[in-house]
């Protein structure tokens, strides 16, 4: 009979194969559409920085959790061991950045040409590869800081229980972990505070343009909506995928540390959710290649 670790290793060997699969479809579908289009779609550069980073986050935090819970014998040493830890907390990072620059980038993409936005409606594609390139600056370097700073020496090569990562190492009485969960936090709500920012923008122009709509074709029996709409809609369903994921993980440890207790199905619930996102977020994102024609991509 199965025990609860064998149970929850194959849970998270079926999301990380499912995920990594999706996401590495994704990136394939859309570095052929970059590398063969006459023109540069930035919404493309995009996608194919989002999915690398879920893929990523998929690796380094599934297949360490599955060799632990299996108690797969650690063959690391601590210098990989600490690598892997860096590029968990970078990848994450990196996805959650992405998915705001998504979300964002499509926000300016459908506003009116006539809106404060214009100027950087035209602007905006120029700047996109800057943009992921500045991304993947800060984060290699904001990550490292707060790495180097997150006292956690309890990373070790342990053949009994696999490989300690440090993904789930919490310490509620130590500052230095408290100090370092409060950082991160204030980081996600940033960028969460922009992809609600640029969605409500989205939400309310996509309101307006539906209204507008209604009324000219009021007598049709149906009415088209157009490419730009539904990867739109596409976007918006992303980022609610996004919260929906990822904003138990962030209550199950304020909980715990204001309670001083480690709760271990609190735990194995925030991992698992926390690999949902990037797992369907490429079966979501898949769709706008179809949605969005060359001749109408931004």
């Amino acid at each position: 009979m199965l025990t609860l670790d064998e149970i929850l290793g194959i849970v998270y060997l079926q999301l990380t194969g499912i995920g990594f699969l999706g996401n590495l479809t994704l990136l394939i579908l859309n570095s052929f559409n970059f590398l063969t289009a006459h023109t540069v779609r930035p919404k493309n550069i995009v996608i194919i920085q989002l999915a690398f980073s879920n893929a990523m986050v998929l690796l380094f935090r599934g297949i360490p959790t599955i060799t632990r819970l299996w108690k797969v014998k650690c063959v690391l040493d601590r210098t990989g061991i600490i690598i892997i830890t860096y590029m968990q907390i970078l990848t994450r990072g990196l996805s959650l950045n992405s998915t705001c620059l998504l979300s964002v980038f499509q926000a300016i993409t459908i506003s009116p040409n006539n809106s404060l936005w214009a100027q950087v409606k035209i602007k905006g594609p120029k700047s996109i590869i800057r943009c992921t390139v500045l991304c993947w600056i800060f984060h290699l370097i904001f990550d490292m800081l707060l790495f180097l700073r997150h006292d956690s020496p309890k990373n070790s090569t342990v053949s009994k229980d696999g490989c300690s990562t440090g993904y789930r190492t919490l310490d509620v009485y130590n500052n230095n972990h408290i100090k370092f969960q409060i950082i991160t936090f204030v980081h996600d709500a940033f960028f969460a505070g922009l992809m609600t920012a640029s969605s409500v923008h989205m939400v309310l122009i996509l309101y307006r343009h539906r209204r507008n709509v209604n009324h000219i074709h009021s007598k049709s029996t149906s009415t088209k909506v157009s490419p730009e709409t539904r990867a739109t809609q596409t976007i918006l369903l992303l980022v609610a995928t996004f919260f929906f994921f990822n904003t138990f993980s962030p209550i199950c440890i304020i909980c715990m540390l204001y309670f001083k207790s480690i709760n271990m199905w609190m735990i194995h619930t925030s991992a698992l959710l926390s690999l949902c996102y990037p797992t369907v977020s490429p079966f979501i994102l898949v769709s706008i290649n179809k949605q969005v024609p060359n001749s109408c991509a931004c």
